[in-house]
C-alpha cells in the first residue's frame, strides 16, 4: 500500500511503526510510544526529516482506508473542521511552518478537515477517505478586503468541502454509493452543481434560504405550507459542548422535491425537516432542514436520511478523541510545526481503532471482526473474558466471539464500563484500550515463559 506513498523503505517502515505504537499506547508522547532512546531518537528523526512530507501522511490514510472498501456496498462519508491549538506550546516552536492563526484569530495552530467514512448497513468505520489542513496568516486580508463574494470557489476556504467529497469519489470508486454528509457549513451551492452522479449523494443541513425556482417564494415558506408527513421518536446523542444531554425526542417530518436557485440556474433536489415537538423545558428544540440528492417518497426514507444525519456526531467523537479527554494532541511539545500536524494526522489514523469499536456497538446484526484485531489481541480477550463475566445472563458477554461486538464489550469492561449502564462512549474505550495493552504485554511474556 504505502510503496508508492513515502520516498524511501525506511521512511515507510518507520511511519507504519509510529502508526502502531500510537494506536497500542493511543497516546501521541513519543517517550511514552518509545522502549529506549535510540527507538525514540528515531521517531524524532522521522518527524524532522525533510523527505517525509505531510501529503504523503494524508495519501497513506487515504491508501488504508480505500483497501478496505467492499465491491457494490454504500458508504456515508462525514465532513467536519476542528481547529488544534498549540498556544500553550507556542513558545517552544521555533519553526512555525504549517501553523498560523485559528478561528479565534490569535492562537496558534491548523485548521484539520477529515472525512471519515462509515458502511451504511454494518457501521464498519473505514478511516478517512480524505483529510485537508491549511493555516491562516496572521495578518491575512479579511472578507471584505478580499471581496468574498466576487472571489472563486477554487479560493475559498470553502472549497474544502467540494475537494473533499472529489476525492471521496476517487477512493472509494469500486463502492456502488456513497452519501457525502455536511452540517451547514457544507451548505454551498458549488458542492450541489459539481458533486452528485450516479453513484455520488449529497445530504446537507440548509444554511440559507434559497429562493425556489420560477419565483415561487423561499424554501421557508414552502415548507411552513406542507403538511406533516408523520412523528416519531428520534434518539439525539448528548453533546457536552451544546450542553445537550442524550434524550428521545418526538419529531415531525416534512418533506418535498423542490427546485432551488443556485447560483442563477435551476437544481433539483429533495428537502426533508425534521422539527421536535414540545421540547424539555429549557432545551432547545431540534430543528433540522435538510438538502439532499436522495429521492423520498415515504416517511421511512425520510426517517432513514434524518438518521443518517444524527450519525454526523461521530465526527465529532473523532474531535474529542484527538483532543484534552483523548489523544491530547494540544499538549504536544514538539519544536516544529511540520511535526505537530504530522503526528496529529498519525494520531487521527488511531483514532479510528477506537470509532471501529464504537460504530460498532450501535449495531443491531453482528459486525464481523475480519482483521480488525491480531491474533494475539483476540486470545488475550477470550482470557480476560472470563474474568469479566458474571454469573448471570445480563453479566455475560451477549456477542458472537467473531464479531466487532464481542470486543467492544471486553474492552468497555476494562475502561469501567457495567453492563447495566448505557453504551460506553469513546472515551471510556480509550481508557479500556490503554488498559488492555498493559495486560496484553504481560499476557504475551508469560505465554512465552509457558511455552
Amino acid at each position: 500500500m504505502a510503496d508508492a506513498i513515502f520516498s524511501n523503505i525506511r521512511i515507510e517502515r518507520r511511519v507504519k511503526q509510529v502508526v502502531e505504537k500510537i494506536i497500542e499506547k493511543q497516546s501521541v508522547v513519543i517517550h511514552q510510544l518509545s522502549a529506549s532512546e535510540a527507538e525514540q531518537r528515531s521517531y524524532y528523526r522521522l518527524l524532522h526529516n525533510p523527505r517525509l512530507q505531510t501529503s504523503q501522511i494524508i495519501s497513506y490514510l487515504q491508501a488504508d482506508c480505500g483497501r478496505q472498501v467492499e465491491v457494490g456496498a454504500h458508504y456515508l462519508v462525514f465532513q467536519d473542521t476542528t481547529q488544534p491549538n498549540f498556544e500553550r506550546n507556542r513558545h517552544n516552536i521555533s519553526d512555525q511552518q504549517q501553523l498560523g492563526v485559528i478561528g479565534d484569530k490569535q492562537s496558534l495552530g491548523f485548521f484539520l478537515h477529515p472525512s471519515l467514512v462509515v458502511q451504511a448497513d454494518t457501521g464498519r468505520c473505514l478511516g478517512y477517505s480524505h483529510v485537508q489542513v491549511w493555516s491562516r496568516e496572521a495578518m491575512a486580508p479579511d472578507r471584505k478586503q478580499r471581496q468574498y463574494q466576487k472571489q472563486p470557489i477554487e479560493e475559498k476556504e470553502s472549497y474544502r468541502w467540494i475537494q473533499a467529497a472529489q476525492a471521496s469519489k476517487q477512493v472509494l470508486a469500486k463502492a456502488s454509493a456513497l452519501t457525502i454528509i455536511c452540517d451547514r457549513e457544507g451548505d454551498i451551492s458549488e458542492l450541489f452543481l459539481q458533486v452528485p452522479d450516479n453513484q455520488t449523494h449529497l445530504l446537507v443541513r440548509s444554511n440559507a434560504d434559497r429562493l425556489l425556482v420560477n419565483g415561487a417564494g423561499k424554501l421557508s415558506t414552502l415548507l411552513t405550507s406542507l403538511p406533516e408527513g408523520g412523528r416519531y421518536q428520534l434518539q439525539l446523542a448528548g453533546e457536552t459542548r451544546r450542553g445537550r444531554v442524550a434524550r428521545q425526542a418526538v419529531v415531525a417530518l416534512r418533506w418535498a422535491k423542490v427546485g432551488l436557485v443556485m447560483k442563477g440556474v435551476g437544481k433539483a433536489l429533495y428537502v426533508v425537516e425534521a422539527k421536535e415537538i414540545d421540547a424539555p423545558a429549557g432545551k432547545a428544540p431540534i430543528y433540522w432542514r435538510l438538502l439532499t440528492t436522495h429521492a423520498i417518497q415515504t416517511q421511512q426514507q425520510a426517517q432513514q436520511l434524518i438518521y443518517w444525519y444524527s450519525l454526523r456526531w461521530n465526527i465529532e467523537q473523532v474531535f474529542r478523541l484527538l483532543k484534552q479527554k483523548g489523544l491530547q494532541v494540544e499538549l504536544l511539545d514538539l519544536e516544529t510545526g511540520k511535526a505537530l500536524v504530522q503526528l496529529t494526522l498519525l494520531a487521527l489514523f488511531a483514532a479510528s481503532k477506537i470509532m471501529l469499536l464504537h460504530l460498532a456497538s450501535k449495531q443491531k446484526e453482528a459486525v464481523p471482526l475480519a482483521e480488525s484485531f491480531t491474533q494475539q489481541e483476540v486470545a488475550c480477550m477470550q482470557a480476560l473474558q472470563k474474568r469479566y463475566e458474571g454469573k448471570t445472563a445480563k453479566q455475560r458477554n451477549p456477542y458472537p466471539q467473531d464479531s466487532l461486538q464481542w470486543c467492544y464489550w471486553i474492552i468497555a469492561r476494562l475502561g469501567g464500563w457495567k453492563p447495566h449502564e448505557k453504551q460506553a462512549g469513546v472515551i471510556t474505550l480509550l481508557r479500556g484500550w490503554n488498559y488492555f495493552q498493559h495486560i496484553l504485554h504481560g499476557w504475551t511474556l508469560a505465554q512465552k515463559f509457558v511455552s
